[in-house]
């Protein structure tokens, strides 16, 4: 009897050291893994996305448009151009009932929202007022996203020129859709 416990007992601590050992040999070395600046600069805009588009919530109905949801993308191309996609569907009960039609301005205050937090409209006649410009996009990108040590003013500035964005705004009609696109800091997307 004794014996037979001596046996399981050396039988389990051999199971148990083989597995321990296999465990180690599984181990993987992270310090020699590095994350490519491609990679880095998608995750950097898509953290920042993430934290602000709930901007584009704020104020819909009284000032702005009611989206029922916004979607968005960030690829870098072989060309080295980053386009960041976005997705507004128009609230369905809001809009099916109410005669608003998506606009040009629109796709413009959904980037306003997210990268300035200003409209760049004027309330009452929905006319461009110059609040959000080059400058304050470029500005914020500069220090929210491309804060980054290894790059230089010249390669930010290359970064910022080399990204485009793509908006399209979903209406519950599918007819009135509309799409728009252009460079990032452009005062106006076409």
């Amino acid at each position: 009897m004794k014996m037979k416990i001596k046996k399981y007992f050396l039988l389990i601590s051999f199971i148990f050291f083989l597995k321990i050992d296999y465990i180690k040999s599984q181990e993987i070395d992270l310090d020699e893994k590095y994350i490519t600046l491609k990679d880095f600069i998608i995750l950097k805009y898509d953290l920042f996305l993430k934290d602000n588009i709930s901007e584009v919530f704020k104020g819909a109905g009284v000032f702005g448009v009611v989206y029922q949801e916004i979607n968005y993308d960030v690829k870098i191309k072989d060309d080295n151009t980053i386009s960041i996609s976005i997705r507004g569907v128009m609230d369905k009960k809001r809009y099916k009932s109410k005669r608003y039609y998506p606009k040009l301005s629109d796709c413009n205050i959904i980037r306003n929202r997210i990268f300035t937090k200003k409209y760049g409209y004027s309330f009452f006649k929905q006319s461009l007022n110059y609040s959000v410009n080059e400058e304050n996009i470029s500005n914020t990108i500069n220090n929210k996203i491309l804060n980054i040590s290894a790059l230089d003013k010249k390669l930010k500035k290359n970064i910022i020129d080399n990204t485009v964005i793509n908006i399209e705004l979903i209406h519950p009609k599918t007819e009135k859709n509309i799409k728009c696109s252009g460079r990032i800091i452009s005062t106006e997307l076409q």
